[in-house]
């Protein structure tokens, strides 16, 4: 597919919700054991047993344990989703066959009017199929139709941009004289009046419908084209959440890849086996995402014992659970950990990791005031000392719990070792402070699992969300522990994810 009929398409799917898939359909999952032991331990060496379960994001943050939501659209036949058109609700209707393109289905605009006293131009789409016929009704402003005209005076198509001037826009004086129907109801004519250099603006239906401004309609959107949410798991959960790629699929096939990252996005780790035993492995794995993110510890990072380092990362001895660079404050959003030598005694250099947002969504369940304060409270974070891009001495001040204006989770900060001394709030939050820290490492700990990666495994994790360690470990002479790390944005991995979509949306249009 060529990069503008990429973007193309993925601009038509993201608008028109294109048969858009919810996450994790149809993906490989191996089955694991769980311990009794806390913190638990998973084995990952010599698992064959490979499962196929349908997952899907249901749009709030949910435990890995809930039942499976609805097959999503774009793994339906004509005969599932017709069915659950007429049995669904009013925006299922609209959205589902808005895009498909079931031939028992059709939808057209019935009826447009204006609406002066609220300045809205409101349409009636009407929905055939082999159950009949239904109308449902949609409402634009007509400043946001004004400010949306896609004809090529207002917008450039090429970089889906709009172009309209701004400093002549005039909200005021937004002027709606008569709108009408056209190309036998698939599209929407609007024609403006006085002072407008042009005055005439239309509007595809499926456009339209991409952004209905119902709030349901809204969710969707920013749950399937946004940013879909977590499915946050606790020990007890971790063997059912944890999947695993083949480096060579991920590598080679655009569906394998995809469904590495939409694993990512739901359960925040992701375990990648067969890669190559050389140092160059997670570069090739980021390039196929986007690109490296580098920092202070440049862009592939060893992680190794030696002696005279500024990071106790690179110390055999035990390395307590955090999340990577606190510091930054656009901190890196996902690890690669390639293991090429791992310790070959029985015990030790065993990874660490919990779900931080599970253990925040805890602490506001059950314990809202040390919630409160342990995303209120502004920590310092730094670092300082030497490495690959020089001296550096890094400060970033942020809560330990950071959470968006809709109280939706963002980021995880905690790192013993780069907390700093410098505590700069009031004396009366200092001990508070503590004691909600202390049950929040509390519940950390509760909900760890344990596992040692072999050689050839990346394992893969949100640095926002994660909270990861690594017990203690003793090398010889003819073994010493080697990880080779870099990081990934997860701007870059959703942008990646998006154009995956977006392409599957075209193929099936093609076939």
């Amino acid at each position: 597919m060529s990069l503008v009929r990429c973007l193309a398409t993925l601009n038509r799917a993201v608008v028109g919700g294109g048969g858009v898939s919810t996450l994790l359909a149809h993906q490989p999952t191996i089955a694991t054991r769980a311990a009794t032991q806390s913190p638990a331990i998973f084995n990952f060496l010599n698992r064959n047993h490979v499962t196929h379960q349908t997952r899907t994001s249901s749009g709030t943050v949910r435990n890995a344990s809930s039942s499976a939501p609805p097959l999503p659209a774009d793994r339906e036949t004509g005969a599932d989703r017709r069915a659950r058109v007429k049995s669904g609700s009013v925006e299922e209707n609209h959205h589902t066959v808005a895009t498909s393109s079931a031939p028992s289905s059709s939808l057209q605009i019935s009826e447009a009017t204006f609406d002066a006293n609220r300045s809205r131009v409101v349409v009636t789409v009407l929905l055939a199929d082999d159950g009949g016929a239904t109308e449902q009704r949609y409402e634009f402003p007509a400043v946001w139709l004004r400010d949306n005209c896609q004809c090529e005076r207002c917008f450039h198509g090429g970089s889906t941009s709009r172009v309209l001037d701004w400093e002549r826009f005039d909200v005021d004086g937004v002027n709606v004289v008569r709108v009408g129907v056209l190309d036998d109801g698939r599209s929407l004519e609007v024609q403006w009046g006085d002072g407008e250099v042009h005055g005439r603006s239309v509007y595809e239906l499926g456009w339209l419908l991409g952004r209905s401004f119902r709030g349901a309609d809204t969710e969707r959107y920013l749950r399937e084209w946004y940013r879909p949410e977590p499915v946050v798991w606790g020990a007890a959960g971790f063997g059912g959440v944890l999947k695993e790629f083949s480096f060579e699929q991920v590598l080679a096939d655009d569906g394998a890849l995809r469904q590495w990252i939409e694993a990512l996005i739901a359960y925040g780790v992701v375990m990648i086996k067969g890669a190559p035993l050389t140092e160059n492995e997670c570069r090739r794995l980021a390039d196929r995402v986007g690109f490296i993110r580098k920092t202070h510890y440049g862009e592939e990072f060893i992680v190794k014992a030696k002696e005279g380092t500024s990071n106790v990362a690179y110390l055999s001895t035990p390395l307590q659970m955090h999340t990577d660079l606190p510091y930054y404050d656009y901190k890196p959003g996902c690890n690669l950990l390639h293991c090429l030598v791992q310790s070959a005694n029985p015990t030790g250099g065993e990874n660490l990791i919990a779900d931080g947002f599970y253990v925040a969504e805890q602490l506001r369940q059950h314990h809202p005031d040390d919630f409160r304060l342990l995303s209120e409270t502004l920590v310092d974070w730094s670092d300082l000392g030497a490495d690959e891009a020089g001296t550096f001495h890094s400060i970033y001040r942020a809560p330990v719990i950071c959470t968006g204006r809709d109280g939706r989770l963002e980021r995880i900060n905690h790192s013993v070792p780069q907390r700093d001394s410098h505590f700069s709030v009031p004396l009366d939050r200092v001990e508070p402070w503590y004691r909600a820290m202390q049950r929040f490492v509390t519940i950390l700990h509760r909900e760890a699992v344990s596992f040692k990666t072999a050689p050839g495994d990346i394992l893969t994790f949100s640095n926002v969300r994660m909270v990861h360690g690594r017990t203690g470990y003793t090398d010889t002479a003819g073994n010493t522990r080697h990880i080779v790390g870099a990081y990934l944005d997860w701007d870059e991995i959703y942008s990646r994810w998006r154009v995956l979509k977006a392409a599957a949306v075209s193929d099936r249009e093609g076939k």
